[in-house]
């Protein structure tokens, strides 16, 4: 009983270190090597890491003279000052052109569209990265999000097509275009990666026309913003279509009453879905909460005065502090300046030792061991 109940002690210590920490204790003892290698750790770790995601700044610099591939570095932040740690470095080599897509994971993926869409999955902590297969005609956004009851990810992309026929592009370029999804299941193995293939995702709500705004991914779920057939911003023609990823069900939840579709997206605050309404005229942030899916309801929970033009904000995310109740919500300016929004002060604070690096993306992951690649990679 001692000896179980000091491995449970010992597994439990472990899974609250960092990747960085845990790779230097694996070669100070077989027993650690072989707790820290198994997937039962695995998991747990994971799991005690989404408790303390880490702000990401990531750059890109072309790796040839004729600009081939680019470069991609990290740089995390210290979530309890804000100071900058150079820990991660080049953590992968892809094609130029490419978007990063953050899920709020262990993985971050990159896509670009095109009459040839391709999508890279990438684990900043292990340096490995995966080419999903290829994407014909894919022109619209992807999310990436993970599926706990069956430990699998699973990855949304959205595109536009004609009803009257779907594979001449051109000729029926004027007539009604519909959105549509594919969807890609991924399973990390202990020592490889097993890829699905891409299938449709039938939609069992109202469809639409397209759909604009980054699409996030909550616990187990990702939501897209959607515009009506007839492309109008009014509240009553917009609509947010959530994908639940374990069973691939959609449904459509109302926005709140009076909202407007422009200048907003959605965010993740603390677990729950957000729609960030940009108040252009008052230089308002107005974040309104869903409380409640079931009925609907929305609650006005924030309200973050920006003291310029509010549409040039947007939420990265949130990250919680000593307690759930606590946290920062981060905010980015369209000309890359960081914030963060003290959600017990209610102060808004530039971060200003942030502002002084050069980034493209930034972006919410927490580390991970699980593996990408194939067998021998």
């Amino acid at each position: 009983m001692a000896d179980h109940l000091s491995q449970d002690l010992l597994t439990d210590i472990f899974s609250r270190l960092g990747v960085k920490q845990l790779c230097q204790l694996k070669c100070l003892s077989k027993e650690w090597l072989h707790t820290i290698s198994g997937i039962h750790f695995k998991m747990q770790h994971r799991d005690q890491s989404k408790k303390r995601p880490t702000l990401s700044l990531i750059s890109s610099s072309r790796s040839d003279t004729l600009f081939r591939s680019q470069l991609l570095h990290l740089s995390s932040i210290n979530s309890s000052n804000y100071e900058l740690v150079h820990e991660h470095g080049s953590i992968a080599e892809i094609e130029p052109g490419y978007n990063v897509c953050s899920s709020g994971l262990d993985l971050l993926s990159f896509y670009r569209t095109g009459y040839v869409g391709k999508i890279w999955i990438c684990n900043p902590i292990t340096k490995k990265t995966l080419a999903l297969p290829i994407l014909s005609h894919f022109a619209g956004r992807a999310c990436l999000g993970y599926v706990s009851s069956t430990n699998e990810y699973k990855i949304v992309v959205s595109y536009e097509r004609t009803v009257e026929d779907p594979d001449d592009w051109e000729f029926y370029a004027g007539f009604e275009k519909i959105l549509y999804f594919n969807i890609l299941t991924l399973k990390l193995e202990e020592e490889s990666s097993v890829i699905g293939p891409w299938r449709d995702l039938k939609l069992s709500c109202t469809q639409y026309s397209g759909t604009c705004r980054q699409p996030i991914h909550i616990n187990g779920f990702i939501y897209w913003l959607a515009f009506a057939k007839d492309n109008t911003f009014s509240s009553d023609h917009v609509r947010i279509l959530e994908i639940n990823l374990a069973n691939e069900e959609t449904k459509t939840i109302c926005c709140p009453y009076g909202y407007s579709f422009r200048f907003s997206h959605l965010a993740e605050i603390n677990g729950h879905l957000c729609l960030v309404q940009n108040e252009v005229d008052c230089h308002m942030l107005n974040i309104w909460m869903l409380k409640d899916h079931e009925s609907g309801a929305w609650c006005l929970e924030y309200s973050i005065d920006v003291h310029e033009s509010a549409y040039n904000f947007t939420i990265i995310g949130y990250l919680p502090r000593n307690s759930e109740s606590t946290g920062d919500i981060l905010v980015r300016s369209l000309k890359g300046d960081l914030y963060c929004y003290e959600t017990d002060t209610k102060e808004l604070k530039e971060l200003q030792s942030l502002n002084k690096v050069e980034y493209k993306w930034c972006a919410l992951f927490y580390d991970s061991f699980f593996p990408i690649g194939m067998p021998g990679q």
